[in-house]
Formats: structure tokens, C-alpha cells, sequence
């Protein structure tokens, strides 16, 4: 009896983390694919720049983060699984939150879109906590354990923009000019502090898993660094921006905040360059990292420049170039690849059903790469009208496809999953 309970305890935790990862992949997909539905039917959606960005943000690349953050800091510190009910809860009450965001703004409903905020602001912090809990309890911790402080940063990061962007949709702030640079700084501790700490943390360890070769020695040495720059430029940008309607000359010091998250960007990449050359990228998580974080620097260097040149000229870059390059570049392109690797891993099922999942989600990728990121040049490069037609049409076949591979590859699994369940003991395995 005691010999077999170890092997059935391992087989009900296997089903469960499967069940949550396929429960995770689902949400995201939905949520990419429910952007999609809005960049293509924007002439009759509610704010569709606006709705399209936070389905990306808050909706599809807050649930990854959140449900990965956990798995990978578990990971990283070797700490022990406890119960999935609280993060189960937190995931729960956090589409709740994202919900009401959505429809409280697209509705015109501000203390809704604020109730909203209030929700995912609390679970973020419930998170947050639970990831300093786990570093406090895991004394054996591995070389790259730093990556859960980045985490930490990023739920901070969030907690405080989404308060500003709650402010913001309840109408609270009455000061045009207040309200121009708390819009700012909402954007940039969301998109850089909330998704793109967690990018960067994230990166250190992913780059080596999607490339199939050892971590490159400088990555625990260069990690600790690079978290001070990013996660300090970040602070000095955001308390500068809200300190502008007051004070003059606080753009060059929101810019040299940013022109800091930059240089902590490119250093992070330095180690996964290293290991490029030993193991050139050929998939399409390699790639899709690979060009999302390219877009990444470009959309840093580009947000230094306008933010040095004032808050009309910076406001009037997020709008026109950063949230396409940040929404479709990075944060489109990113989930897509990082799903793309992790999907097999979590709900694969063994080396058979990895490499169907992978097969499914990795079908036409190159044709996909290249229309999509086609379609991100032509948005910073061409004029309105008909040419940012086509390359949103670019975009949506590039990036807007993948969930539908993703539902394809998810149900798939399940049904598989579904089979052995009914199969009858001794039957040979489904190949």
C-alpha cells in the first residue's frame, strides 16, 4: 500500500498542474484572441485602441504572468507546492477585476472601470506577497533566484499604476495637465514596470530553456545589476512625471530614468547573445523572444527621446507609435512565443503529446513571424490611411492566429487526456 501511494500522489498532482496550465493557456488565448476580434472590428468597437491594448495587457499578459511568475519562482528557489486553491482563487477574482476594467471604460462606467482596477490591484499585491512568502521559505534557492525580486518589482509596479489608472477612469483627477502625466506614468509602470520587469527577470532563465543549451555563466552575475537599472529607472521616470505638473525641468530627469531602464535592457540580452552563438535560434520561441525584445529597445530608445521632449510630444509617441510597437511587438509577439514553449512543457503530457502541441502551435510560424513583424515596421514607419490598414491586416494574420492554434492544440490535449482516462488498464498508450 505505501509502495503505491507515492505514484498515485504524483499522478493527481501531475493532473492538477496540467489542468491549471491548460486553464491558464485558455485564458490567455482568449483574451488574444478577443484583441484580435477588436483591431479588426475597430470602426464599431468602444475606445478600440484603448480595449485592444488592456485585452493584451491586462487581460492576456497579466493571467501569463501571474500563473508563470509562480511556476518559475518555484522553480528558481526550490521551494515546496503547496496548495493551488489560493492561486486559483487570486486567478479567479483577478479576470473578475480585468472584466469590470473592460467594460466599466468601454461602457463609460468609471466607478465600475475603478471598482475594476480596485479588484486587480488587490490580487496583485495577494500574489506579490505570496512570492516574497515562498523566497522567505526557500533557504536552498538556485544561482537565479534574484528573478523572483524581479517579480516582486513588477507587482509593485503594478499595484501602483493600476491605483492611477483607477483614479484616472473614475474621473477623479481634475487637473488637465495632472491627469496628462499620471496618464503617462500609468503607461509606463504597466507596460515596462508590470510586463516588462517581468520580461526581463524572466528572460534569464528562458532564453537557455527555448535555445537547448546551458545558462551562460554572466546571467546570475548580470541579473542583480540589471534589476537596480530597470526597476530604478522606472522609479525615477514615474515619480518625475508626476512631479512635472509642478516642477520644471523634470522631463530630462524622466528621461535619464528611462535612458537607465534602456541600458538594464540591453545588458540583460548579453548573456542570451553569448549563448546565440554557441546555439543560433531556429524556433519559433527562440525567434519570437528574439524579435520581441528587439522591438522592446527600440520602443525604449524611442520613449527616452519623447519623454526628454515633454509631456504633449511624449503623450502624442505612446499613441502613435509605442502602444503598436509595445501592444503588437512585444507583448503579442512575446506571449506567442513563450507559449509557444511552455504550453508543451506543462500540458504536453509526455515526449508524444509535447511534440504534437508543439507541432500544432509552431505551424507556418515563420510565414506568421514575418507577416507580423511586417506589419509592426509598417506601423512606425508608414503614414495614416490605407498603408496602417495593411499592416494591421499584417498583424492579425501574423499574431492574431495563434490563439486559434492555441484552442486547437489545448482541446486536443484534453480529449487525449479524456481517452486514457476511459482506456482500460494495460491498453497500449495513445501514439
Amino acid at each position: 500500500m505505501a509502495v503505491q501511494a507515492a505514484p498515485d500522489g504524483d499522478r493527481g498532482r501531475r493532473k492538477t498542474r496540467i489542468a491549471w496550465h491548460t486553464t491558464a493557456g485558455a485564458l490567455v488565448a482568449g483574451y488574444l484572441l478577443a484583441a484580435a476580434v477588436v483591431v479588426a472590428a475597430h470602426r464599431v468597437v468602444p475606445v478600440p485602441q484603448w480595449l485592444a491594448l488592456h485585452l493584451l495587457g491586462l487581460g492576456a499578459a497579466t493571467n501569463a504572468v501571474v500563473v508563470w511568475s509562480r511556476f518559475f519562482a518555484q522553480a528558481l528557489l526550490h521551494a515546496r507546492t503547496g496548495s493551488e486553491r489560493p492561486a486559483q482563487l487570486r486567478l479567479g477574482l483577478l479576470n473578475a477585476g480585468v472584466i469590470a476594467v473592460l467594460a466599466g471604460v468601454a461602457g463609460h462606467a468609471g466607478l465600475v472601470a475603478a471598482a475594476g482596477a480596485a479588484v486587480v490591484v488587490a490580487v496583485i499585491i495577494a500574489h506579490t506577497a505570496s512570492l516574497l512568502a515562498m523566497i522567505r521559505s526557500s533557504p536552498l534557492a538556485g544561482p537565479l533566484a534574484v528573478v523572483a525580486w524581479y517579480y516582486l518589482a513588477a507587482g509593485a509596479a503594478l499595484a501602483a499604476g493600476g491605483t492611477i489608472g483607477g483614479l484616472l477612469a473614475a474621473g477623479w483627477v481634475r487637473s488637465p495637465r495632472l491627469a496628462g502625466a499620471l496618464t503617462l506614468a500609468h503607461a509606463q509602470l504597466n507596460l515596462l514596470g508590470w510586463l516588462g520587469l517581468a520580461l526581463i527577470g524572466t528572460q534569464f532563465m528562458l532564453w537557455p530553456m527555448v535555445l537547448r543549451t546551458r545558462m551562460s555563466d554572466a546571467a546570475p552575475r548580470l541579473a542583480r545589476p540589471v534589476l537596480v537599472l530597470t526597476a530604478g529607472g522606472l522609479a525615477v521616470t514615474t515619480c518625475a512625471l508626476v512631479c512635472t505638473p509642478w516642477l520644471g525641468g523634470m522631463r530630462w530627469v524622466a528621461a535619464a530614468g528611462m535612458a537607465a531602464y534602456l541600458a538594464g535592457t540591453v545588458i540583460s540580452a548579453l548573456p542570451a547573445l553569448s549563448r546565440m552563438r554557441v546555439r543560433p535560434p531556429r524556433t519559433a520561441p527562440a525567434w519570437g523572444l528574439l524579435a520581441g525584445y528587439a522591438w522592446l529597445a527600440i520602443a525604449l530608445a524611442a520613449d527616452t527621446a519623447g519623454l526628454a521632449a515633454g509631456l504633449r510630444q511624449a503623450d502624442q509617441l505612446l499613441g502613435r507609435l509605442l502602444i503598436p510597437v509595445l501592444g503588437a511587438g512585444v507583448i503579442a509577439q512575446v506571449l506567442t512565443a513563450a507559449l509557444t514553449y511552455l504550453l508543451p512543457v506543462t500540458v504536453g503530457g509526455g515526449p508524444t503529446g509535447n511534440r504534437r502541441v508543439t507541432a500544432t502551435l509552431e505551424r507556418a510560424w515563420r510565414t506568421r513571424a514575418v507577416l507580423g513583424n511586417a506589419g509592426v515596421l509598417a506601423l512606425v514607419t508608414l503614414p495614416a490611411g490605407w498603408p496602417r490598414v495593411a499592416a494591421w491586416a499584417a498583424i492579425l494574420a501574423g499574431f492574431g492566429t495563434f490563439p486559434g492554434l492555441a484552442v486547437a492544440a489545448l482541446t486536443a490535449g484534453q480529449a487525449r487526456a479524456i481517452r486514457r482516462r476511459h482506456m482500460p488498464e494495460g491498453s497500449p498508450p495513445d501514439v
